[in-house]
């Protein structure tokens, strides 16, 4: 995700990991928090610094949980059972469609060096365009 501006109001542009988006997923829908009610609060939080454009990695709850199988040190996340990282799905396919505008999806059923390859792709046309 890039977000967008600064206390002086000075637009400037920076990455960012996961953001809003992960904590609707996952409280929201993963945790029956409500989406509405944990968009609320970061709202507040944020003060309406949104991110201009998000790569949206899209890979099933099975293929999520295929692809971390074989670690050794599993997160309490992680850990859960398939009908929370469903709901989680679910969650983000919600923060999806809400918000579409912003969306760039990545297929990441591919292997790793293409998932890699497109979220690069992705973000040098968001520079290409930016510079232009």
């Amino acid at each position: 995700a890039s977000g967008s501006s600064d206390s002086r109001s000075k637009k400037s542009r920076r990455p960012v990991h996961r953001f809003v988006d992960s904590s609707l997923a996952y409280q929201g829908v993963g945790r029956n928090l409500g989406i509405e009610e944990v968009l609320s609060i970061n709202e507040f939080a944020i003060e309406g610094h949104w991110p201009d454009k998000t790569l949206y990695l899209d890979l099933t709850a099975q293929q999520g949980l295929d692809r971390i199988a074989g670690r050794q040190n599993k997160d309490r996340l992680d850990q859960e059972k398939i009908d929370f990282h469903l709901r989680v799905c679910e969650g983000y396919q919600q923060v999806r469609e809400r918000f579409h505008n912003r969306m760039i999806v990545i297929d990441a059923s591919k292997p790793a060096d293409q998932v890699i390859d497109a979220c690069l792709e992705a973000i040098g046309a968001l520079i290409d365009r930016e510079v232009r």
